[in-house]
């Protein structure tokens, strides 16, 4: 098994944090746009990252302003069964987001890709909470997702 583990710190309360990791209008300003997003146990968030492509995420955890967990209930593909957590604390005046999405089968092409991925959309989620707007840039996204996906994407 092969894990994604990024560490981030971000000039940012955790309440912060914690609403742009749970909520419809915090993901859409960092991950993905067009999503489907609620902080509740037993949701089944929705992602759509291009035509045909979406990754489901079943919320197995919320502990207000300190952790997350998503499980991926996608069917037949490589995030199947991923776990990704979001664990917050605080380190002097930054709150320290621990994040990880464990369970990949191997550190293969794909994982590589999803590695820099969640870099990037980490970076991004950083930028977010400190200035308070929005970081997606829909045409980078779809082109981004294309060349992942193939041009049907």
């Amino acid at each position: 098994m092969a894990n994604i583990y990024h560490q981030v710190l971000i000039e940012a309360d955790k309440a912060t944090v914690y609403e742009a990791v749970t909520t419809q209008k915090g993901i859409a300003g960092w991950w993905i746009a067009d999503c489907e997003v609620k902080p509740e146990v037993g949701f089944i968030n929705t992602f759509k990252a291009g035509e045909g492509i979406y990754n489901k995420m079943e919320v197995t955890a919320l502990e207000p302003d300190s952790f997350v967990s998503w499980r991926c209930v996608n069917k037949n593909d490589e995030w199947s069964g991923t776990l990704l957590t979001f664990t917050l604390s605080t380190k002097g005046s930054f709150t320290c987001l621990d994040f990880k999405h464990t369970g990949y089968a191997a550190e293969d092409e794909l994982y590589a890709t999803c590695n820099y991925h969640w870099a990037r959309h980490l970076g991004m989620l950083k930028e977010f909470c400190e200035t308070g707007q929005p970081q997606l840039n829909p045409e980078r996204e779809k082109k981004e997702v294309k060349a992942v996906h193939g041009p049907e994407a």
